[in-house]
């Protein structure tokens, strides 16, 4: 098996339009409720941010490179720690009926095939928990924090 083509995907149906759901991602206030935390203003093309495992002031960090941000399709970022980036793709497809097809692809894991294969399926799982706490939080206003509660 080749790795160097993993990826993990998580897709939903979230019954909001995606302008909506583009901002559940795109504003700190927002994610902040159920993914990472957020301390930036706002997701701009070529910015670099954190987000934190964690609310402490030394909760530990992911390092986010803005790479591109297409309001309300596309956001796209290289993301990591350590010197290990990988590419995050967020998009927010509009339905017939007005909701949003959301979808989430990270690719570019390194390391050995073992990591790379544990990073994409941690990844995946990872990613299919977040777009249930955004649906979750988009939909119901319920704060599903799936970070402080990731065993």
């Amino acid at each position: 098996m080749k790795t160097e083509n993993l990826s993990a995907i998580a897709r939903i149906r979230i019954r909001r339009p995606p302008q909506d759901v583009f901002a559940a991602f795109a504003d700190p206030e927002k994610m902040s409720q159920y993914w990472f935390t957020r301390r930036d203003d706002g997701l701009e093309p070529g910015e670099s941010v954190s987000w934190f495992v964690g609310s402490e002031p030394d909760a530990f960090a992911i390092d986010v490179r803005v790479k591109e941000l297409d309001r309300p399709h596309r956001i796209r970022i290289d993301w990591g720690a350590d010197g290990k980036y990988s590419q995050v793709i967020w998009t927010f497809e509009p339905t017939e009926d007005g909701h949003t097809i959301l979808s989430v692809q990270e690719t570019g894991f390194t390391g050995s095939r073992d990591e790379v294969l544990a990073r994409a399926l941690d990844s995946t799982g990872g990613f299919n928990q977040v777009v249930v706490a955004a649906k979750a939080f988009i939909e119901h206003g319920v704060a599903l924090n799936v970070v402080a509660d990731h065993a």
